[in-house]
């Protein structure tokens, strides 16, 4: 019996989370001792204790996160929180349209999970996606500011959530480096 446990996808995952110093050791150590511990106490068992040893890596990875660009996490998190709010609202109401605010909702969490994802995970055509997803959230943001002012009810959750979803848009566009045109010396 072969007791090798391969897990690509975790080390490669890792390795983004790691420091550049830290790429080349700590993936390694982990999958050794693993691999050792798989003959002492089973695979289940080392499987977990890797798991375990592999998360005690994120807090790390996220506050340098929260380091590198504060403003922009926690504006993602808010508009994260909100769409989460907003869509179980809609789900429990189920005022007409609500499928449509459902999908709404759905994008503007998508849009803060893409972006801080891509806060994470460095070098990655995320980035690139997060910037893009900044057009539809200043849409959304300005389609929401425009019926809330034309509407006859003054909703001011609905503008508070569009300010955030601008400010947010506007922290990514600074946040997310693009890439670099190639320079003609002319």
């Amino acid at each position: 019996m072969q007791s090798e446990v391969k897990q690509p996808w975790s080390i490669r995952l890792l390795a983004l989370l790691l420091s550049e110093r830290d790429r080349e050791t700590i993936p390694g150590d982990l999958l050794e001792e693993m691999h050792a511990r798989v003959l002492e106490s089973g695979p289940l068992r080392a499987r977990l204790w890797y798991a375990r040893q592999w998360l005690s890596f994120m807090p790390a990875a996220l506050q340098a996160t929260f380091a590198q660009a504060p403003l922009l996490v926690s504006l993602c998190s808010f508009t994260a929180v909100c769409a989460l709010w907003l869509g179980i609202m809609d789900l429990r109401l189920q005022h007409p349209g609500y499928l449509g605010q459902m999908l709404i909702a759905a994008l503007i969490l998508g849009q803060g999970m893409l972006t801080l994802t891509a806060l994470i995970v460095p070098g990655s055509i995320l980035r690139q996606l997060a910037r893009l997803g900044t057009v539809g959230i200043l849409w959304l943001a300005l389609k929401a500011w425009l019926g809330v002012l034309h509407s006859a009810h003054m909703e001011g959750y609905i503008l508070l959530i569009a300010l955030a979803l601008v400010a947010q848009a506007i922290c990514t566009l600074f946040a997310m480096p693009r890439r670099r045109a190639h320079s003609s010396a002319h």
